[in-house]
C-alpha cells in the first residue's frame, strides 16, 4: 500500500517525493553529527583491538579482515571498504586506504588512513605502526575529551544565564499584563513561549554538540545489570500509569502543582534506581582496568587458562567487580561454556566499556595473542577513559548542584510573583467595586474625584486569571522539560537518567506551585486598601 502511494507521489512530482532532497540532506547531517561524535572513542576501541591482535603475529590481510568485521566501531566500516577494494578490485592496501580517505568527511579518520598508507609504502611493520598510532589516538581522544569538558562547562553556564533571561522576559510580560490588562494578549504570550523555547533548544543543541561521547551502559537486551532489569520491568507499568493519571487530572481540571508533584513522585523510584545503577557502572569500570591487567598478567606469567587465572586474581582489591568475578569463576569451574559465561559477566555488569574491552581481550587471546601484553593494552586504554570520566564527573556534580536550585529559584520567582499579582488584582478589583458603589451615592455618580481615582486604580484591575494561569503552567512545563534534558545531556548515562531529573525537577515544581498561594495568602496583604 505504501509503495503505491510513494509511486503515485513520484509520478505527480517528476519522479521525486516532496521534500525528498531536504529530508535526505537532514538525515545525512544527522548521521554525520552522530558519526563525528563517536569517531574519537571508536578509533580508540579499534586501535586497541588492532594492537591486541597484532600480539598474535597476524598478517596484514588478517588485521584488515578481523578489524573490518567489527562493525560496532564506526571507523571499522571504512576499513571494511578498504578490504573490499583490495579483495574485490585488486588494489593495494596503500591505494585502498588513500581512496577511502579521499571520501572520508571526518578529519581525524582521514588523517589516520593516510598515515597508515604512508607507513605501508615506507615499509614500516604493521605492529610498530599500530602501537605508535594507538598512543597517538589516546592523546587525540584525551585532548578532544578535555576540550569537550571545557566547552560544556562554559555552555552550561551560558545555558543557565540564557534560560534565566528567558524566564525574566516571561515575568516582565506577566507584570505588563497585570498592570495594563490589554486586549489581545495572545501575541505577547506566544512571543514569550517562542523566546523560552528558542533559548532552550539553542542551549541544549550546543551542549549536546560540546559534550564528549561517553556511553555508560551496553544496552544489551538479553542480559543486563540487576538495576537495569528492575527499571525495564517497572517502566512498562509506571510510564502508562503516569501518563493515564496526568491525563485524567488534566481533564478534570486538577491543580497543576498536584500533577507535577504526582508525576515526580511516581517517576522517583525509577530515577533513584537509575542513579544507583549509573554510580555502580562507573565504579565497576574503575575496577575493570585493574582486573584485566591482573588477569592477563596471571595468564601470561603462569601459562594457565582463564578459569584457573581467575582463582589467582586478587578480588579483595576489586570490591565492585568481586561478585561478578566470583560468578563467572564458578561457572567456568563447573565446566559451563566459556563464551556464555563471559557474556553473562559482561551483561550483568551493565557497562559499555566492559562490554567493548572484554570482547577485545577475549578475541585477541583466542587468536593466540600474549595475554599479559593484551591485558596491558586493554587496561591502559580503559584507564585512559576512566580517568577522563572522573574529570567530567567533577564538572557534572557542579552543574547539577547549580541546576536544581536554579530551577527552584526560577519557578519560585515566577509562581510567587503570579500569586502576588493575582492577590493585588483581586484586592484592587474589590476596592474599585466598593468605590463605584460609594461614588454612585454621591451626586448621581458625577464626582470628578471619584472618576480620577477609578482611572488610577484601573491599572491593576481586570487581570485575566484563567489565561495567565495557563500561561504560567505552560512556562513552568517548558522550563522543567528543558532543564531535564540539560541535566541528562551533561550527566550522560542511559535513558533512566531522564527519570531521575524528571522526578527531581517535577517534584520541585509541584511543591512550589502548591505552597506558593498558601504562603502569599498568609504573608501578603494590602493594608492600604483596607476599610476603603
Amino acid at each position: 500500500m505504501f509503495e503505491d502511494v510513494t509511486e503515485r507521489l513520484r509520478q505527480a512530482n517528476q519522479g521525486k517525493i516532496p521534500f525528498e532532497d531536504q529530508i535526505e540532506y537532514l538525515n545525512e547531517l544527522r548521521l554525520s553529527i552522530l558519526e563525528n561524535k563517536k569517531m574519537e572513542q571508536d578509533l580508540l576501541f579499534m586501535y586497541t583491538y588492532m594492537a591486541a591482535i597484532t600480539t598474535a603475529a597476524v598478517t596484514r590481510p588478517e588485521i584488515f579482515q578481523y578489524t573490518s568485521e567489527r562493525f560496532e566501531y564506526v571507523p571499522s566500516r571504512y576499513i571494511a571498504k578498504v578490504q573490499r577494494l583490495v579483495g574485490g578490485w585488486g588494489q593495494s592496501y596503500a591505494g585502498g586506504l588513500r581512496a577511502i580517505a579521499e571520501r572520508c568527511r571526518n578529519e581525524t579518520l582521514r588523517s589516520m588512513l593516510n598515515r597508515y598508507a604512508n607507513s605501508i609504502d615506507s615499509g614500516v611493520p604493521d605492529d610498530d605502526f599500530i602501537t605508535t598510532e594507538l598512543s597517538s589516538i589516546r592523546s587525540i581522544y584525551r585532548n578532544t575529551f578535555e576540550q569537550g569538558i571545557e566547552l560544556l562547562k562554559k555552555w552550561g553556564d551560558a545555558y543557565i544565564a540564557m534560560l534565566l533571561s528567558g524566564a525574566l522576559v516571561a515575568i516582565i510580560i506577566m507584570i505588563s499584563v497585570a498592570i495594563y490588562a490589554p486586549e489581545g494578549i495572545e501575541s505577547a504570550l506566544n512571543s514569550s513561549y517562542t523566546i523560552v523555547l528558542a533559548i532552550s533548544v539553542f542551549g541544549l543543541v550546543i551542549m549536546y554538540r560540546a559534550v564528549p561521547d561517553d556511553p555508560k551502559t551496553h544496552g544489551l537486551t538479553e542480559v543486563c545489570s540487576k538495576e537495569q532489569g528492575i527499571i525495564r520491568r517497572m517502566e512498562r507499568l509506571v510510564l502508562p500509569i503516569v501518563a493515564a493519571i496526568a491525563l485524567v487530572l488534566i481533564l478534570i481540571g486538577a491543580n497543576a502543582g498536584i500533577i507535577f508533584l504526582l508525576v515526580g513522585l511516581l517517576l522517583m523510584p525509577l530515577g533513584i534506581i537509575g542513579y544507583i545503577d549509573d554510580a555502580n557502572v562507573v565504579n565497576r569500570d574503575t575496577d575493570f582496568s585493574t582486573f584485566i591487567r591482573s588477569l592477563g598478567s596471571v595468564m601470561g606469567g603462569k601459562g594457565i587458562t582463564t578459569g584457573d587465572a581467575l582463582q589467582e586474581v586478587d578480588r579483595k582489591s576489586l570490591p565492585y567487580l568481586e561478585p561478578f568475578i566470583d560468578s563467572v569463576s564458578s561457572k567456568l569451574n563447573l565446566g559451563l561454556e566459556e563464551a556464555g559465561s563471559w557474556r553473562k559477566f559482561i551483561g550483568e555488569t551493565g557497562s559499555y566499556l566492559i562490554y567493548k574491552y572484554m570482547n577485545i581481550f577475549r578475541d585477541a587471546v583466542a587468536l593466540g595473542g600474549s595475554p599479559d601484553q593484551i591485558g596491558k593494552i586493554v587496561g591502559s586504554s580503559m584507564l585512559e577513559q576512566v580517568l577522563l570520566r572522573r574529570k567530567r564527573d567533577m564538572m557534572v556534580k557542579g552543574f547539577v548542584v547549580l541546576l536544581v536550585p536554579m530551577h527552584g529559584a526560577m519557578i519560585g520567582i515566577f509562581v510567587f510573583l503570579f500569586e502576588i499579582l493575582l492577590t493585588m488584582s483581586n484586592a484592587v478589583t474589590e476596592v474599585m467595586d466598593h468605590f463605584a458603589e460609594t461614588s454612585a451615592a454621591f451626586s448621581g455618580g458625577t464626582s470628578t474625584i471619584g472618576g480620577a481615582m477609578g482611572t488610577s486604580l484601573n491599572i491593576f484591575a481586570n487581570f485575566p486569571e484563567d489565561t495567565m494561569r495557563a500561561y504560567v503552567v505552560t512556562i513552568l512545563l517548558m522550563l522543567t522539560i528543558a532543564n531535564m534534558f540539560a541535566g541528562k545531556i551533561v550527566m550522560g548515562g542511559d535513558r533512566y537518567i531522564y527519570y531521575f531529573f524528571a522526578s527531581l525537577l517535577s517534584a520541585t515544581t509541584g511543591v512550589i506551585y502548591i505552597v506558593a498561594p498558601i504562603i502569599v495568602s498568609a504573608f501578603f496583604t494590602i493594608p492600604t486598601f483596607s476599610g476603603v
